[in-house]
Protein backbone atom coordinates (compact mmCIF):
# COMPACT_ATOMS: atom_id res chain seq x y z
CA UNK A 1 0.00 0.00 0.00
CA UNK A 2 3.19 2.36 -0.42
CA UNK A 3 5.54 3.46 2.00
CA UNK A 4 3.35 6.51 3.13
CA UNK A 5 0.66 4.52 4.24
CA UNK A 6 2.69 2.38 6.30
CA UNK A 7 3.76 5.12 8.38
CA UNK A 8 0.59 4.90 9.91
CA UNK A 9 1.81 2.33 12.38
CA UNK A 10 5.61 2.64 12.95
CA UNK A 11 6.23 4.72 16.25
CA UNK A 12 8.67 6.97 16.94
CA UNK A 13 9.00 7.84 20.79
CA UNK A 14 7.69 11.11 21.14
CA UNK A 15 5.34 11.18 24.30
CA UNK A 16 3.07 13.58 24.86
CA UNK A 17 2.60 15.76 28.24
CA UNK A 18 0.21 16.34 30.96
CA UNK A 19 -1.45 19.66 31.34
CA UNK A 20 -0.53 21.32 34.68
CA UNK A 21 -0.87 25.15 34.92
CA UNK A 22 1.77 27.57 34.32
CA UNK A 23 2.44 31.28 34.81
CA UNK A 24 2.29 33.77 32.07
CA UNK A 25 6.34 33.75 31.80
CA UNK A 26 6.27 29.72 31.48
CA UNK A 27 7.32 28.70 34.69
CA UNK A 28 5.32 25.95 36.43
CA UNK A 29 3.02 27.24 39.12
CA UNK A 30 4.17 23.90 41.51
CA UNK A 31 7.42 24.82 42.08
CA UNK A 32 8.74 22.11 44.12
CA UNK A 33 11.86 20.48 44.73
CA UNK A 34 9.86 17.25 45.43
CA UNK A 35 9.17 16.75 41.39
CA UNK A 36 11.92 15.67 39.02
CA UNK A 37 11.70 17.05 35.58
CA UNK A 38 12.57 15.74 32.23
CA UNK A 39 15.35 18.18 30.19
CA UNK A 40 15.67 15.40 27.60
CA UNK A 41 13.08 14.10 24.79
CA UNK A 42 12.71 10.88 26.96
CA UNK A 43 13.17 10.25 30.70
CA UNK A 44 12.75 6.51 31.76
CA UNK A 45 11.21 5.28 34.98
CA UNK A 46 12.70 2.31 35.71
CA UNK A 47 11.33 -0.72 37.91
CA UNK A 48 14.42 -0.44 40.03
CA UNK A 49 17.34 2.04 40.58
CA UNK A 50 19.17 0.85 37.59
CA UNK A 51 18.41 0.52 33.92
CA UNK A 52 17.49 -2.75 32.19
CA UNK A 53 15.90 -3.90 29.42
CA UNK A 54 11.75 -3.09 29.97
CA UNK A 55 11.50 0.38 31.53
CA UNK A 56 7.80 0.92 33.86
CA UNK A 57 7.31 4.15 31.52
CA UNK A 58 8.61 7.33 30.84
CA UNK A 59 7.93 11.43 30.97
CA UNK A 60 8.78 13.44 28.28
CA UNK A 61 11.12 16.72 28.15
CA UNK A 62 9.46 19.51 30.46
CA UNK A 63 6.90 17.05 32.04
CA UNK A 64 7.87 16.15 35.92
CA UNK A 65 6.87 13.00 38.01
CA UNK A 66 6.63 13.74 41.68
CA UNK A 67 9.66 12.34 44.48
CA UNK A 68 8.74 9.82 46.92
CA UNK A 69 11.33 10.93 48.74
CA UNK A 70 13.87 13.61 48.36
CA UNK A 71 16.54 11.19 49.15
CA UNK A 72 18.73 9.81 46.59
CA UNK A 73 19.12 6.43 46.04
CA UNK A 74 22.63 5.07 44.80
CA UNK A 75 22.98 2.51 41.37
CA UNK A 76 24.69 1.71 38.54
CA UNK A 77 24.63 3.73 35.81
CA UNK A 78 24.00 6.98 37.61
CA UNK A 79 26.49 8.58 38.68
CA UNK A 80 24.04 11.40 40.70
CA UNK A 81 21.64 9.13 41.80
CA UNK A 82 18.68 7.71 41.45
CA UNK A 83 14.97 9.21 42.65
CA UNK A 84 12.37 6.80 43.56
CA UNK A 85 8.81 8.08 41.98
CA UNK A 86 4.91 7.80 42.67
CA UNK A 87 3.69 5.21 42.46
CA UNK A 88 6.85 3.84 41.21
CA UNK A 89 9.86 3.23 39.97
CA UNK A 90 13.29 5.15 39.72
CA UNK A 91 14.33 8.23 37.56
CA UNK A 92 18.13 8.90 36.95
CA UNK A 93 18.94 12.36 37.99
CA UNK A 94 21.79 14.12 35.77
CA UNK A 95 21.53 14.37 31.69
CA UNK A 96 17.97 13.72 31.02
CA UNK A 97 16.24 15.51 34.51
CA UNK A 98 16.86 17.86 36.94
CA UNK A 99 15.24 18.93 39.79
CA UNK A 100 15.36 22.65 39.30
CA UNK A 101 11.69 23.81 38.11
CA UNK A 102 13.98 27.26 36.81
CA UNK A 103 15.53 25.20 34.28
CA UNK A 104 15.47 27.17 30.84
CA UNK A 105 14.48 24.25 28.61
CA UNK A 106 12.20 23.14 31.46
CA UNK A 107 10.43 26.56 31.78
CA UNK A 108 10.10 26.38 27.81
CA UNK A 109 8.54 23.65 27.29
CA UNK A 110 5.63 24.52 29.40
CA UNK A 111 4.30 26.59 26.36
CA UNK A 112 4.26 23.09 24.61
CA UNK A 113 2.18 21.21 26.96
CA UNK A 114 -1.18 19.39 25.92
CA UNK A 115 -4.73 21.01 26.53
CA UNK A 116 -6.71 18.56 28.11
CA UNK A 117 -9.15 17.67 25.61
CA UNK A 118 -10.07 14.59 22.94
CA UNK A 119 -7.02 15.75 21.41
CA UNK A 120 -4.48 17.23 23.02
CA UNK A 121 -2.97 19.62 20.24
CA UNK A 122 -4.02 21.26 17.72
CA UNK A 123 -3.28 19.48 14.21
CA UNK A 124 -2.26 20.59 10.73
CA UNK A 125 -1.36 19.09 7.21
CA UNK A 126 1.62 20.47 5.76
CA UNK A 127 1.54 21.74 2.12
CA UNK A 128 5.38 21.21 3.00
CA UNK A 129 7.02 23.84 5.20
CA UNK A 130 10.32 24.81 7.25
CA UNK A 131 10.42 23.86 10.65
CA UNK A 132 12.25 27.00 12.33
CA UNK A 133 14.34 26.92 15.11
CA UNK A 134 14.20 30.04 15.40
CA UNK A 135 11.68 33.49 14.49
CA UNK A 136 13.14 33.73 10.83
CA UNK A 137 13.44 37.80 9.06
CA UNK A 138 11.11 38.80 6.22
CA UNK A 139 14.26 38.34 4.36
CA UNK A 140 15.16 34.60 6.32
CA UNK A 141 11.69 33.12 5.33
CA UNK A 142 11.30 34.38 1.93
CA UNK A 143 14.85 33.00 0.93
CA UNK A 144 14.02 29.65 2.64
CA UNK A 145 10.94 29.31 1.17
CA UNK A 146 11.09 30.14 -1.68
CA UNK A 147 10.90 27.00 -4.17
CA UNK A 148 7.88 25.99 -2.12
CA UNK A 149 5.06 28.36 -4.12
CA UNK A 150 2.87 30.96 -2.80
CA UNK A 151 1.72 30.61 1.10
CA UNK A 152 -1.78 29.73 0.97
CA UNK A 153 -1.13 26.74 -1.65
CA UNK A 154 -0.96 23.65 -1.89
CA UNK A 155 -0.80 21.04 -4.34
CA UNK A 156 -2.86 17.32 -4.42
CA UNK A 157 -1.75 14.18 -1.99
CA UNK A 158 -0.10 11.41 -3.22
CA UNK A 159 -2.65 8.72 -3.65
CA UNK A 160 -1.16 6.98 -0.25
CA UNK A 161 -1.73 9.82 1.11
CA UNK A 162 -5.22 11.01 0.28
CA UNK A 163 -7.12 9.68 3.07
CA UNK A 164 -4.52 12.52 5.12
CA UNK A 165 -6.59 15.29 4.22
CA UNK A 166 -9.92 14.06 4.65
CA UNK A 167 -10.41 16.40 7.54
CA UNK A 168 -7.90 18.94 6.42
CA UNK A 169 -9.52 22.62 5.64
CA UNK A 170 -8.24 25.43 3.69
CA UNK A 171 -8.16 28.37 6.08
CA UNK A 172 -5.36 29.85 7.68
CA UNK A 173 -5.76 29.68 11.63
CA UNK A 174 -6.76 32.68 13.45
CA UNK A 175 -4.13 34.05 15.87
CA UNK A 176 -4.42 32.74 19.91
CA UNK A 177 -1.14 34.02 21.38
CA UNK A 178 1.84 36.41 21.75
CA UNK A 179 4.53 35.42 20.68
CA UNK A 180 6.68 33.01 23.36
CA UNK A 181 8.68 34.56 25.49
CA UNK A 182 12.02 32.30 25.08
CA UNK A 183 11.37 32.94 20.93
CA UNK A 184 12.27 36.62 21.15
CA UNK A 185 15.57 38.75 20.80
CA UNK A 186 16.82 35.18 18.34
CA UNK A 187 16.32 32.47 20.83
CA UNK A 188 15.06 28.98 20.55
CA UNK A 189 13.30 26.68 23.28
CA UNK A 190 16.37 24.15 23.60
CA UNK A 191 19.03 27.60 23.97
CA UNK A 192 19.33 30.88 24.83
CA UNK A 193 20.59 31.44 21.29
CA UNK A 194 20.91 29.24 18.27
CA UNK A 195 22.62 29.89 15.24
CA UNK A 196 20.34 27.31 12.51
CA UNK A 197 17.29 28.78 11.22
CA UNK A 198 15.89 25.65 9.86
CA UNK A 199 15.60 22.32 12.11
CA UNK A 200 14.19 20.74 9.75
CA UNK A 201 11.09 20.57 6.55
CA UNK A 202 7.84 18.99 7.31
CA UNK A 203 6.82 16.98 3.86
CA UNK A 204 4.42 17.80 1.96
CA UNK A 205 1.78 15.42 3.40
CA UNK A 206 3.37 14.85 6.87
CA UNK A 207 1.68 16.11 9.75
CA UNK A 208 1.85 19.51 12.62
CA UNK A 209 1.20 19.39 16.20
CA UNK A 210 1.17 22.78 18.06
CA UNK A 211 -0.30 24.15 20.92
CA UNK A 212 -0.56 28.17 19.81
CA UNK A 213 -1.02 30.45 16.80
CA UNK A 214 0.66 34.42 17.16
CA UNK A 215 2.09 36.52 14.51
CA UNK A 216 5.51 38.10 13.59
CA UNK A 217 6.41 40.60 11.42
CA UNK A 218 2.74 40.62 9.90
CA UNK A 219 2.71 36.39 9.55
CA UNK A 220 1.56 34.06 11.54
CA UNK A 221 3.63 31.26 12.72
CA UNK A 222 2.41 27.82 15.09
CA UNK A 223 4.28 26.62 17.84
CA UNK A 224 5.17 23.18 17.43
CA UNK A 225 4.95 20.86 20.06
CA UNK A 226 8.82 20.14 19.47
CA UNK A 227 9.72 24.18 20.05
CA UNK A 228 10.07 25.34 16.42
CA UNK A 229 8.18 27.67 14.82
CA UNK A 230 5.93 26.99 10.98
CA UNK A 231 4.21 29.39 9.39
CA UNK A 232 0.28 29.19 9.54
CA UNK A 233 -0.12 29.50 5.65
CA UNK A 234 1.51 26.56 5.08
CA UNK A 235 -0.50 24.18 6.86
CA UNK A 236 -3.96 23.15 6.72
CA UNK A 237 -5.87 22.73 10.15
CA UNK A 238 -7.15 19.82 10.56
CA UNK A 239 -11.01 19.97 11.89
CA UNK A 240 -11.98 17.36 15.16
CA UNK A 241 -14.37 14.45 14.48
CA UNK A 242 -17.27 14.12 16.74
CA UNK A 243 -17.97 10.75 16.07
CA UNK A 244 -17.99 8.42 18.66
CA UNK A 245 -18.90 4.90 19.54
CA UNK A 246 -21.58 4.20 22.91
CA UNK A 247 -21.28 2.92 26.12
CA UNK A 248 -23.63 -0.30 26.80
CA UNK A 249 -26.22 -0.41 29.58
CA UNK A 250 -28.59 1.38 31.13
CA UNK A 251 -31.05 1.05 28.25
CA UNK A 252 -28.64 1.02 25.39
CA UNK A 253 -27.97 -2.73 24.74
CA UNK A 254 -26.50 -5.00 21.65
CA UNK A 255 -28.14 -5.78 19.50
CA UNK A 256 -27.39 -2.16 17.73
CA UNK A 257 -26.33 -1.15 13.88
CA UNK A 258 -23.99 1.24 12.44
CA UNK A 259 -24.90 3.73 9.06
CA UNK A 260 -21.66 3.40 8.01
CA UNK A 261 -19.89 5.66 4.85
CA UNK A 262 -23.29 7.08 3.21
CA UNK A 263 -26.79 8.46 4.10
CA UNK A 264 -29.29 5.17 4.28
CA UNK A 265 -33.08 5.41 3.88
CA UNK A 266 -35.32 4.67 6.97
CA UNK A 267 -38.42 2.59 6.21
CA UNK A 268 -41.75 2.35 7.64
CA UNK A 269 -44.64 -0.29 7.16
CA UNK A 270 -47.28 0.88 5.63
CA UNK A 271 -50.93 -0.47 6.64
CA UNK A 272 -50.61 -3.16 3.93
CA UNK A 273 -47.65 -4.54 5.08
CA UNK A 274 -45.27 -2.74 2.78
CA UNK A 275 -42.71 -0.71 3.48
CA UNK A 276 -41.74 2.80 2.36
CA UNK A 277 -38.83 4.94 3.05
CA UNK A 278 -38.86 7.48 5.81
CA UNK A 279 -36.18 10.31 5.72
CA UNK A 280 -32.73 8.79 6.27
CA UNK A 281 -30.33 7.88 8.63
CA UNK A 282 -27.23 10.26 8.37
CA UNK A 283 -23.70 8.30 8.45
CA UNK A 284 -21.98 6.54 11.28
CA UNK A 285 -25.33 6.55 12.93
CA UNK A 286 -26.31 4.51 16.12
CA UNK A 287 -29.37 2.56 15.28
CA UNK A 288 -30.79 0.68 18.16
CA UNK A 289 -32.37 -2.53 17.06
CA UNK A 290 -35.04 -4.56 18.38
CA UNK A 291 -33.58 -7.46 20.08
CA UNK A 292 -36.96 -9.56 19.78
CA UNK A 293 -37.80 -8.56 16.45
CA UNK A 294 -38.05 -10.79 12.87
CA UNK A 295 -36.42 -9.74 9.64
CA UNK A 296 -38.50 -8.65 7.58
CA UNK A 297 -38.32 -9.81 3.89
CA UNK A 298 -39.48 -7.60 1.14
CA UNK A 299 -38.84 -7.34 -3.05
CA UNK A 300 -35.66 -9.80 -1.91
CA UNK A 301 -34.68 -7.54 0.63
CA UNK A 302 -34.02 -7.84 4.45
CA UNK A 303 -35.30 -5.44 7.08
CA UNK A 304 -34.24 -4.89 10.43
CA UNK A 305 -36.87 -3.49 12.76
CA UNK A 306 -35.17 -0.67 15.09
CA UNK A 307 -35.97 0.47 18.60
CA UNK A 308 -36.79 4.01 16.91
CA UNK A 309 -39.65 5.55 15.88
CA UNK A 310 -41.65 7.99 13.92
CA UNK A 311 -42.80 11.50 15.58
CA UNK A 312 -46.24 10.10 15.45
CA UNK A 313 -44.80 6.56 16.98
CA UNK A 314 -44.29 4.30 13.61
CA UNK A 315 -41.55 1.57 13.87
CA UNK A 316 -39.14 2.59 11.90
CA UNK A 317 -36.68 -0.28 9.58
CA UNK A 318 -32.95 -1.03 8.45
CA UNK A 319 -32.37 -2.77 5.54
CA UNK A 320 -29.40 -5.23 6.27
CA UNK A 321 -26.98 -4.39 3.40
CA UNK A 322 -27.69 -0.50 4.75
CA UNK A 323 -26.14 -1.07 8.26
CA UNK A 324 -23.61 -3.51 10.19
CA UNK A 325 -25.25 -5.09 12.93
CA UNK A 326 -23.51 -5.68 16.41
CA UNK A 327 -24.29 -8.41 18.33
CA UNK A 328 -23.54 -9.66 22.05
CA UNK A 329 -21.27 -12.16 21.82
CA UNK A 330 -22.29 -15.59 23.35
CA UNK A 331 -20.04 -16.65 26.05
CA UNK A 332 -16.26 -14.83 26.77
CA UNK A 333 -13.34 -15.85 24.85
CA UNK A 334 -11.21 -18.83 26.33
CA UNK A 335 -9.46 -18.08 29.41
CA UNK A 336 -11.41 -14.63 30.01
CA UNK A 337 -11.59 -14.28 33.90
CA UNK A 338 -15.26 -13.70 35.09
CA UNK A 339 -14.96 -9.68 34.86
CA UNK A 340 -11.97 -9.80 33.07
CA UNK A 341 -11.60 -6.90 30.32
CA UNK A 342 -11.20 -7.78 26.99
CA UNK A 343 -12.13 -6.90 23.25
CA UNK A 344 -13.02 -7.46 20.39
CA UNK A 345 -12.21 -6.53 16.77
CA UNK A 346 -13.40 -6.97 13.66
CA UNK A 347 -12.03 -6.42 10.31
CA UNK A 348 -14.90 -7.13 7.49
CA UNK A 349 -17.60 -5.15 9.99
CA UNK A 350 -15.23 -2.42 10.73
CA UNK A 351 -16.21 -2.85 14.77
CA UNK A 352 -15.12 -3.14 18.38
CA UNK A 353 -17.34 -3.96 21.46
CA UNK A 354 -14.93 -3.96 24.85
CA UNK A 355 -16.21 -6.74 27.28
CA UNK A 356 -16.07 -7.28 31.01
CA UNK A 357 -16.22 -10.74 31.54
CA UNK A 358 -19.39 -11.56 29.61
CA UNK A 359 -20.89 -8.17 29.56
CA UNK A 360 -20.72 -5.78 26.67
CA UNK A 361 -19.86 -2.04 28.26
CA UNK A 362 -19.01 -0.18 24.64
CA UNK A 363 -19.24 -0.48 20.82
CA UNK A 364 -18.18 1.43 18.09
CA UNK A 365 -16.45 1.92 14.46
CA UNK A 366 -12.42 1.52 13.57
CA UNK A 367 -10.86 1.54 10.61
CA UNK A 368 -9.15 -1.86 9.97
CA UNK A 369 -5.78 -1.94 7.60
CA UNK A 370 -6.81 -0.85 3.69
CA UNK A 371 -5.74 -4.27 2.66
CA UNK A 372 -8.52 -6.17 4.66
CA UNK A 373 -8.56 -9.78 5.81
CA UNK A 374 -4.59 -11.05 6.27
CA UNK A 375 -3.57 -13.92 3.84
CA UNK A 376 -1.26 -16.64 5.14
CA UNK A 377 2.01 -16.31 3.92
CA UNK A 378 1.72 -12.35 3.52
CA UNK A 379 3.93 -9.67 5.38
CA UNK A 380 0.60 -7.95 7.43
CA UNK A 381 3.20 -5.28 6.83
CA UNK A 382 4.00 -4.98 3.72
CA UNK A 383 0.11 -5.65 2.71
CA UNK A 384 -1.29 -3.27 5.31
CA UNK A 385 -3.72 -5.62 6.88
CA UNK A 386 -4.54 -6.22 10.36
CA UNK A 387 -3.27 -9.37 11.82
CA UNK A 388 -6.23 -11.60 12.94
CA UNK A 389 -5.35 -13.31 16.39
CA UNK A 390 -5.55 -13.01 20.03
CA UNK A 391 -2.93 -10.34 22.03
CA UNK A 392 -2.68 -8.19 24.70
CA UNK A 393 -1.82 -4.48 25.42
CA UNK A 394 1.88 -3.96 25.51
CA UNK A 395 2.84 -0.69 25.62
CA UNK A 396 0.55 2.57 25.79
CA UNK A 397 1.59 6.23 24.84
CA UNK A 398 -0.45 8.90 25.41
CA UNK A 399 0.54 10.65 22.40
CA UNK A 400 3.80 10.09 20.14
CA UNK A 401 5.30 10.77 16.48
CA UNK A 402 4.67 7.64 14.35
CA UNK A 403 7.43 7.28 11.21
CA UNK A 404 9.01 4.38 9.41
CA UNK A 405 12.02 6.19 9.69
CA UNK A 406 14.25 7.61 13.06
CA UNK A 407 16.07 11.30 13.39
CA UNK A 408 15.54 14.73 11.94
CA UNK A 409 15.38 13.57 8.74
CA UNK A 410 12.77 11.73 8.21
CA UNK A 411 10.83 12.01 5.13
CA UNK A 412 6.90 11.24 6.50
CA UNK A 413 5.71 10.90 9.63
CA UNK A 414 2.30 11.39 11.53
CA UNK A 415 2.57 14.21 14.56
CA UNK A 416 1.81 13.42 17.90
CA UNK A 417 -0.71 10.48 17.49
CA UNK A 418 -2.78 10.33 20.33
CA UNK A 419 -4.06 7.70 22.37
CA UNK A 420 -1.94 4.98 21.31
CA UNK A 421 -1.82 0.99 22.71
CA UNK A 422 0.65 -1.44 21.31
CA UNK A 423 -0.40 -5.20 21.19
CA UNK A 424 1.48 -6.46 18.40
CA UNK A 425 4.33 -3.95 17.33
CA UNK A 426 4.38 -2.26 14.74
CA UNK A 427 0.36 -2.50 15.32
CA UNK A 428 -1.56 -0.37 17.49
CA UNK A 429 -5.06 0.53 18.41
CA UNK A 430 -4.90 4.80 17.99
CA UNK A 431 -6.89 7.59 17.26
CA UNK A 432 -6.65 9.16 13.98
CA UNK A 433 -7.48 12.30 13.39
CA UNK A 434 -7.16 13.03 9.70
CA UNK A 435 -10.50 10.85 9.03
CA UNK A 436 -13.68 9.76 10.22
CA UNK A 437 -13.99 6.87 7.46
CA UNK A 438 -14.58 4.84 10.72
CA UNK A 439 -16.31 1.11 9.40
CA UNK A 440 -14.12 1.22 6.68
CA UNK A 441 -10.92 -0.01 5.93
CA UNK A 442 -8.16 3.33 6.06
CA UNK A 443 -5.13 2.01 7.86
CA UNK A 444 -1.30 0.41 7.16
CA UNK A 445 -2.84 -2.25 9.84
CA UNK A 446 -3.51 -0.26 12.70
CA UNK A 447 -7.05 -0.21 14.54
CA UNK A 448 -7.84 3.58 14.04
CA UNK A 449 -10.68 5.12 16.07
CA UNK A 450 -12.31 8.64 16.67
CA UNK A 451 -10.98 10.99 19.24
CA UNK A 452 -13.53 9.99 21.82
CA UNK A 453 -13.08 6.20 20.99
CA UNK A 454 -9.68 6.62 21.39
CA UNK A 455 -9.32 8.03 24.77
CA UNK A 456 -12.19 6.45 26.17
CA UNK A 457 -10.17 2.85 25.44
CA UNK A 458 -7.16 4.48 26.28
CA UNK A 459 -8.62 5.32 29.94
CA UNK A 460 -10.25 1.75 30.23
CA UNK A 461 -7.43 -0.42 29.34
CA UNK A 462 -4.58 -1.99 31.02
CA UNK A 463 -2.34 -1.39 32.78
CA UNK A 464 -3.84 2.35 33.29
CA UNK A 465 -1.33 5.44 33.07
CA UNK A 466 -0.36 7.18 36.19
CA UNK A 467 -0.47 10.46 36.89
CA UNK A 468 2.20 12.71 35.00
CA UNK A 469 3.43 9.85 33.34
CA UNK A 470 3.30 9.87 29.79
CA UNK A 471 3.70 6.78 28.49
CA UNK A 472 3.74 3.27 30.39
CA UNK A 473 4.19 -0.26 29.84
CA UNK A 474 2.56 -3.86 30.71
CA UNK A 475 4.40 -6.35 33.07
CA UNK A 476 6.07 -5.99 35.78
CA UNK A 477 4.56 -3.80 38.30
CA UNK A 478 1.85 -2.24 35.98
CA UNK A 479 -0.06 -5.35 35.43
CA UNK A 480 -1.16 -7.59 32.88
CA UNK A 481 -2.33 -5.59 29.72
CA UNK A 482 -6.03 -5.88 28.28
CA UNK A 483 -6.42 -8.66 25.94
CA UNK A 484 -7.24 -7.98 22.24
CA UNK A 485 -9.47 -10.36 20.33
CA UNK A 486 -8.92 -10.07 16.08
CA UNK A 487 -11.76 -11.69 13.34
CA UNK A 488 -12.47 -11.58 10.26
Amino acid sequence: MGARLLALCLLMLAPLAAPRATRADGVPRERSAQRIYSRAKTTWIWPKPRATTSPLGYVRVGESVRLKSPAKTPGPGCAEGWYAVEPRGYVCAGRTSTLDANDRAVRAVQLLRTRDALLPFSYALSNGSPMYSRLPSREEWLREERWLGEPGTFRPQSWGNRGHERLAEARTVARDSDVPWFLKEGDSAGAASREDLVRRMIPHGSMLAYTRVFEHRGRKFALSSDGTVVPADRVRPYRESKFRGSELGRGVDLPLAFVRQKPRPRWRRTADGDLVAAGEWLPRTLVAISPQSAIVERGGRRYFETRERTSDGITLFIRDDDATLVTRRDGAVFGVRKQEKWLIVSITQGTLVAYEGERPVYTTLISPGAGGVPVAGRDPVKWSTTPLGVFRVGFKHRAADMSPEQGDERSFWLAEVPWTQYFQPPFALHTAYWHEDFGEPMSAGCVNLSPYDGRWLFEWTDPKLPPDWNGVGAGAENGTGTRIVIVR
